[in-house]
């Protein structure tokens, strides 16, 4: 399988993580959509990362329907996210937020980054940026208790904070969220 995308994109990170944790062979190709974004269009008709090329050919686009693919791959036993029930949707309830996290945050710093400092619409950076610290104190609570095992939830988390102290440390304190950083931590 042929993973596109670079890894400063969180939706791309969540499923190399993904894949790797469940032990799949995968390559890597580090387009962008600024770079790439023709190439792109061949592949997502989009133009977004991430795509994963599977073995025999066929395109998947989308982090939430690649990592959909990767557990039926797997198979319910190891699959990343529980098949039913209550169990499924706590994950999917933290995995949306931390989701949620990521849309914010990127849309925030693509409005600090590509635009000129003059044209920057700081309400618009405010806004998202509270987004992401109401989610972040949800996701804090949500995984207080550590988790027993590392589901998509706790990837999608990790994958968001991490991408926060990285690309968002100026715009966003991750003090005030010790149990994120002590999961972040251990996963790493």
């Amino acid at each position: 399988m042929i993973l596109i995308g670079r890894y400063l994109s969180p939706f791309t990170r969540r499923v190399a993580v993904s894949l790797l944790r469940l032990n799949l062979p995968f390559e890597r190709q580090t387009l962008t959509a600024w770079a790439d974004l023709e190439v792109l269009r061949k592949l997502n008709p989009v133009g977004r990362v991430p795509a994963l090329i599977l073995d025999d050919g066929e395109m998947i686009f989308d982090s939430s329907a690649i990592l959909d693919e990767i557990d039926r791959m797997v198979g319910p036993e190891r699959a990343l996210l529980p098949a039913d029930g209550p169990e499924r949707r706590a994950a999917l309830r933290v995995t949306s937020v931390a989701l949620g996290i990521m849309d914010k945050a990127a849309a925030a710093r693509y409005e600090r980054v590509m635009r000129p400092e003059d044209k920057i619409h700081a309400p618009w950076v405010e806004h998202n940026i509270g987004q992401v610290m109401s989610g972040l104190e949800w996701l804090n609570t949500a995984l207080a208790t550590p988790p027993k095992a590392v589901s998509q939830a706790v990837i999608s988390s990790v994958v968001a904070y991490d991408f926060l102290e990285f690309a968002m440390s100026d715009l966003v304190d991750l003090g005030p969220f010790p149990a994120l950083r002590d999961l972040a931590l251990r996963c790493r």
